[in-house]
């Protein structure tokens, strides 16, 4: 069974880190993790590009061409 988290992010900066740190320390690490960005204007992108490049299962990014809020995010993703 594979395990996939799905994650919508607009400007979450300031609780992000823990947020992606969580999903790192579980026992039971998903498979992919799948982040669908409203276009932030914080520190959001950089922080989730960090992640990505140290994480030990896949990372997939997607910034939307416009602010969709997060219900229709999660339904694009």
């Amino acid at each position: 069974m594979n395990l996939s988290i799905a994650l919508a992010t607009y400007n979450g900066a300031a609780y992000l880190k823990e947020q992606l740190e969580s999903f790192a320390a579980q026992t039971r690490t998903p498979d992919e993790l799948v982040i669908s960005d409203d276009q932030s204007t914080d520190d959001t992108l950089r922080l989730i590009e960090e992640f990505a490049a140290t994480a030990r299962f896949p990372v997939r990014l997607s910034v939307n061409d416009q602010t969709w809020a997060s219900l229709r995010t999660l339904k694009k993703l």
